[in-house]
Formats: structure tokens, C-alpha cells, sequence
């Protein structure tokens, strides 16, 4: 089923309709078509990329600091 989401246009800032051809819960590449009524700015052949890496877990430590 198809999944439909609302963004603002990249180009005049009013509504941006995105439509997901297919569910993003599988991995693999899935198609996305939007289109702005107003300035007619299209997004044609861009794919949405899912897969199983996850970015590095970021770490945060407090550090010493010394004065002289």
C-alpha cells in the first residue's frame, strides 16, 4: 500500500506532496514520486534506500583538562 507524506517544496516552500510506492518496512530500494502544484517541481526516479548497517554508535566521555 502506498504511503503519502507532506514536506515543504525545496524550491518556493509551500506544500510538497511525497508518495511511497511501496511500505519502507522491507530493505532494499523503494521508489518516491512527489510533486508541488504550485512551482511544478517534480522529484522523478529517486529511490529510498533501506538496508541493515546502522551508523556507529557515537560516545561522549568527559575529559580531564590540566592547567599549568
Amino acid at each position: 500500500m502506498a504511503r503519502y507524506i507532506n514536506r515543504k517544496c525545496p524550491r518556493c516552500r509551500d506544500y510538497f506532496g511525497l508518495a511511497l510506492n511501496q511500505a519502507p518496512d522491507s530493505q532494499g530500494e523503494h521508489p518516491i514520486s512527489g510533486y508541488c502544484a504550485v512551482c511544478g517541481y517534480q522529484l522523478k526516479g529517486w529511490r529510498l534506500i533501506l538496508g541493515r548497517n546502522q551508523a556507529p554508535a557515537v560516545r561522549y566521555a568527559r575529559t580531564r583538562k590540566v592547567f599549568r
